[in-house]
C-alpha cells in the first residue's frame, strides 16, 4: 500500500462516518477558547469543562481576566494540572493581549505564539478552530495515531505536523486534527488500542505488523522474550494437556458504560406540528435582529445546527443555499441558528456564500426554546450538544412540520418535498 493509499483510505472512512469532528472543550467565543486550550495541556477536557464555567462568569473577558491577580485565578483552577504557572500564563495573556493586539484574538501562528501559555499546539487550536485555518495541532492523540496509522514517521510534533499539512488536503486539515484525536482517545488508546473494533486496520499499520503477526520479534506482545525454535515434545504434552479443557463460554460482565450505551436513546424536541412556534429575537451575521414579529405572513425555515464550518454544517448550509430560490418562490424565510457569535456567522455566510440569515444565539435562549439543547452521542461519548433539527412554521407562526433526520447534502430537497 503506498502512502496515498493510505492517506486517501483513512480520510474518506472519516469523511463518510465521522462528518462532525469538533473541540470538546465548551467555550461560547474566542477568548474563552484561547482560555481553555492554556488550561488543557496536560490535563483533561473532561476535567477543564469542570473548571471553566465559573472562570468565565465571574472574567467573561481578556479586560476582566487582566484586571485579576494570578493568586486569585490559582483559586479557580487549582483542581487543573500545574495551576500556578497556568494562573500566571492566563494573567499576563490577556494583558498582552488588551496591550499588543487591543483585545482581538490573532489570527496568525506567529503571533498566537507570543502569547503567554500559548504554543505552537495550542496557536494552532486557535487558528483552525476560531480562523478556520488549515493548521495541524499535534497532541499526544495525534502524534501516535498518525505514527501508528503509517501516516507520518515521526519522531517530534513539529515533524508530525509537518508530514500531515503535506499529505491531508487543505479542506481537510482543520478536521482531521480532531478525527485523529477522537480516534486516539476512544479507539486508538495508548497502552491497550483498541484493535478489534477499530474501523481502521485496513489501512493500519500498526495493526498488520504487531497485531496480525504477534510472533514476530518486534511485536508488543512478545516484548523482550527471546525467540527460540519449539521443542516438538514440550509442544506435544502442551496440546495433550490443554484439548480436555471444554469450558462454557463465560459471561461477559457489563460494565456501566455498557449499560449506559446499550440502552442510548439521544434528546429530541418536546415540540410538535400544530404547536404554536416559541418567539424569538437575535442579530444575524450582519448585525441585523432578527424578530420572529417580523416574519408574521411568511413560511419560515428554522433550522437548528451544533456549529459553522463544520463538515455536515456545511454540507447542510451549502444545501439550503442551493435550493434557495425555490424556497423563497414558496414564500419560505430561511433562518439558521446555532451558539456561534456574529463574527463567526459572519465568515462561515461569506465563506461559503450564504443568501440567508444566521442567528447568533450566544446565551442559547432560542435553542432552549424549541428543546433543541439536549443528549446526543458521538464515537462513543455520550454527551449534551446543539440536536440538528429543522422547524417549519407557517405564516400563523405555528410549527406544520418538525424534521429531526436531517439529511445534510440534501436538505435544501427534503423541505421541497414536504
Amino acid at each position: 500500500m503506498t502512502l496515498k493509499e493510505r492517506y486517501e483510505g483513512v480520510i474518506n472512512y472519516f469523511k463518510t462516518n465521522v462528518p462532525v469532528a469538533e473541540t470538546e472543550l465548551n467555550y461560547s467565543n474566542p477568548f474563552e477558547l484561547i482560555v481553555a486550550v492554556i488550561l488543557s495541556a496536560q490535563c483533561t477536557d473532561k476535567r477543564i469543562n469542570q473548571v471553566t464555567p465559573k472562570l468565565f462568569k465571574d472574567y467573561p473577558n481578556a479586560e476582566a481576566l487582566a484586571a485579576a491577580s494570578s493568586d486569585t485565578i490559582f483559586n479557580y483552577i487549582r483542581s487543573v494540572s500545574y495551576p500556578n504557572n497556568k494562573a500566571k500564563h492566563l494573567v499576563n495573556m490577556a494583558n498582552m493581549l488588551l496591550k499588543d493586539f487591543n483585545g482581538v484574538i490573532p489570527s496568525e501562528i506567529d503571533q498566537l505564539v507570543k502569547l503567554p501559555g500559548v504554543g505552537r499546539k495550542t496557536a494552532n487550536v486557535v487558528a483552525s478552530v476560531i480562523y478556520d485555518k488549515p493548521a495541524m495541532a499535534v497532541d499526544t492523540h495525534v502524534f501516535r495515531v498518525s505514527n501508528r496509522l503509517g501516516l507520518t514517521k515521526a519522531k517530534t510534533p513539529l515533524q508530525s505536523e509537518q508530514q500531515l499539512i503535506k499529505h491531508i488536503p487543505e479542506q481537510y486539515i482543520a478536521t482531521a486534527h480532531h478525527w485523529l484525536i477522537l480516534h486516539g482517545r476512544y479507539v486508538c488508546l495508548a497502552r491497550t488500542p483498541k484493535c478489534e473494533i477499530c474501523p481502521l486496520t485496513e489501512w493500519c499499520q500498526y495493526f498488520k505488523t504487531k497485531v496480525i503477526n504477534k510472533d514476530a520479534p518486534h511485536s508488543l506482545s512478545t516484548k523482550k522474550t527471546i525467540m527460540t525454535k519449539p521443542d516438538p515434545i514440550k509442544t506435544k504434552i502442551l496440546n495433550i494437556k490443554a484439548a480436555p479443557a471444554k469450558k462454557s463460554p463465560a459471561k461477559k460482565t457489563e460494565t456501566k458504560k455498557d449499560a449506559d450505551t446499550k440502552g442510548f436513546i439521544a434528546h429530541s424536541t418536546s415540540l410538535k406540528p400544530g404547536d404554536k412556534a416559541p418567539s424569538f429575537s437575535a442579530k444575524d451575521q450582519n448585525g441585523k435582529m432578527i424578530s420572529s414579529k417580523d416574519l408574521k405572513g411568511k413560511n419560515v425555515v428554522l433550522y437548528f445546527y451544533p456549529k459553522d464550518n463544520t463538515p455536515t454544517c456545511t454540507l447542510e448550509a451549502c444545501s439550503l443555499r442551493d435550493e434557495h430560490k425555490f424556497l423563497s418562490k414558496k414564500n419560505f424565510v430561511v433562518l439558521g441558528v446555532s451558539a456561534d457569535d456574529e463574527n463567526m456567522h459572519q465568515k462561515f455566510a461569506t465563506k461559503f456564500n450564504l443568501p440567508f440569515s444566521l442567528l447568533a444565539d450566544t446565551d442559547m435562549s432560542i435553542i432552549k426554546a424549541y428543546d433543541v439543547w439536549g443528549t446526543k452521542r458521538f464515537m462513543g461519548r455520550i454527551y449534551d450538544g446543539i440536536i440538528r433539527t429543522t422547524f417549519i412554521i407557517n405564516e400563523k407562526g405555528i410549527i406544520s412540520n418538525v424534521i429531526t433526520d436531517v439529511k445534510s447534502k440534501e436538505h435544501g430537497k427534503q423541505i421541497l418535498e414536504l
